[in-house]
């Protein structure tokens, strides 16, 4: 794999690290995410539930996103290829995709959109929380599920040829399962026999980030090369933030644009808006951990594409990052944090 050093791996192949330019390193181009759907106990939000999002229902599927089957459902190549290239025309040129088997990943889908808008795209590997797991994950060892990985790194998915350039998201709950520490184990692996960039979306609770470092150091895995997503729905104590980000991990803000403070997957958790996710990231890099930011949107609902009256994926290029310049971020902090931070993260090694 020493060919791949110094190297990024998309969907059309290997380029180099230095052609990636502004990247997004956590969006959802196509994405079946039906597994998170969480049906209203009421009669009248149970009819809500199963409309077509639209304006008429807007505000309550962004209040309740995961309860409303078409939200958690990207399925349209022609809606990606259009909403993605808001990005593009804003001056992106990667995005790192990290659907994976688990949520409808489409590796040919990808190739084509790559081709079509001139994007650079990396694909994820692996598997996503025990919930979307396979019906026989209590059945697979882990050597299994690691010679899996390192195939769609070396040869690509399936029969198509499509080689994952990422392991991850890695998904794990909270309390956290077996299996899913037998995937985490198992993607720790892949990444020492292939040096790919590793990807981990934690359990709903402040300890789980520091759990899953801990057993990915146990085992011998990278975590200066290990992408921590989702901190901004995860850690509110600035002890733990800085716990954390002692460990030399990436710490991926990647919710921006998800402006309301209730969080259905965790009602006690109150979400920050954008102003809060920046004034994190000021925080951080007050601290000297400005090398160790990503940012991102992570959409995989209709409710952030512009089509439904999202923001869109171009949002912290058009929308946060002026306000990041106002309140101090320079020219070359800009570029710290939206194209040499990404290009470490996921170059392999």
């Amino acid at each position: 794999m020493s060919a791949l050093a110094g190297k990024a791996l998309t969907v059309l192949g290997a380029i180099d690290a230095e052609t990636m330019g502004v990247t997004l390193p956590h969006e959802h181009l196509l994405i079946d995410f039906a597994v998170m759907f969480r049906e209203p106990a009421a009669a009248s939000d149970k009819a809500l539930a199963h409309e077509p999002v639209s304006l008429a229902n807007l505000g309550w599927v962004r209040q309740n996103f995961n309860a409303n089957l078409d939200n958690l459902r990207l399925l349209d190549e022609q809606t990606a290829l259009d909403e993605i290239m808001l990005f593009r025309r804003a001056g992106g040129q990667t995005v790192v995709d990290p659907t994976n088997v688990s949520l409808a990943r489409d590796p040919l889908a990808l190739t084509r959109l790559s081709r079509m808008t001139g994007l650079h795209i990396v694909m994820g590997a692996g598997y996503y929380v025990a919930a979307a797991h396979p019906a026989d994950m209590d059945r697979r060892s882990e050597e299994s599920i690691v010679a899996e990985i390192v195939r769609e790194v070396t040869l690509g998915v399936g029969d198509t040829g499509v080689r994952a350039g990422l392991i991850g998201e890695i998904g794990n709950s909270w309390p956290w399962t077996d299996n899913e520490k037998k995937v985490v184990r198992a993607a720790v692996e892949a990444q020492r026999q292939t040096g790919a960039p590793l990807m981990m979306h934690p359990g709903r609770d402040e300890r789980a980030p520091m759990q899953i470092a801990e057993l990915i150091d146990k085992h011998g895995g990278d975590l200066r090369r290990t992408v921590m997503c989702h901190i901004d729905r995860t850690i509110a104590d600035e002890r733990h933030l800085d716990d954390l980000a002692a460990t030399g991990m990436w710490l991926e803000y990647d919710l921006f644009g998800l402006e309301n403070s209730y969080y259905p997957y965790n009602p006690d958790f109150d979400m920050p808006n954008d102003g809060g996710r920046m004034a994190q990231i000021l925080r951080l890099i007050a601290r000297g951990r400005q090398g160790q930011i990503l940012m991102s949107h992570d959409i995989a609902y209709k409710s952030s594409l512009t089509k439904y009256g999202g923001y869109g994926y171009h949002h912290l290029l058009v929308n946060v990052v002026p306000r990041l310049r106002r309140k101090g971020v320079d020219d070359a902090g800009l570029r710290q944090l939206l194209v040499d931070n990404p290009r470490r993260a996921f170059t392999f090694v």
